[in-house]
């Protein structure tokens, strides 16, 4: 009998912690919503399409880092794959190629961006 009181005790404990962390969560995101116009209203509509382009700007060179690094991880895990090819029936000849080649790409994006830019008379930008 005790138990059953404790039992109900705890359950309802539980839920008043669970609706009270929600009630918190809920009141903490009213607040950053009413909050939040207020501190970032401080430009026009030019100052937010600048903020678009500086971040496209250094998106694109975060994405150009990432495909190299993703590339460099390729061809080891190429490497890998081969050394495996022998002991692994499922890893076929092609598929080590192909991901060693398209690794290999994602490398030299970047210095096919700068080819592209001299081929095109542009002013070669360092990009990544």
């Amino acid at each position: 009998m005790i138990s059953r009181l404790y039992r109900a005790a705890f359950a309802r404990a539980l839920i008043l912690s669970e609706t009270l962390r929600r009630q918190t969560l809920r009141g903490l995101m009213a607040w950053l919503a009413f909050i939040s116009p207020m501190a970032m209203a401080d430009g026009d509509l030019a100052d937010m399409a600048n903020a678009v382009s500086v971040g496209a700007t250094s998106g694109t060179k975060s994405a150009l880092n990432i495909a190299t690094f993703i590339g460099v991880v390729g061809v080891i895990g190429s490497i890998v794959a081969l050394k495996s090819m022998k002991n692994n029936p499922q890893v076929k000849p092609w598929m080590v190629g192909l991901g060693f080649v398209g690794s290999l790409l994602l490398i030299a994006v970047p210095e096919m961006i700068k080819r592209g830019q001299t081929q095109m008379n542009m002013t070669p930008v360092s990009v990544g």
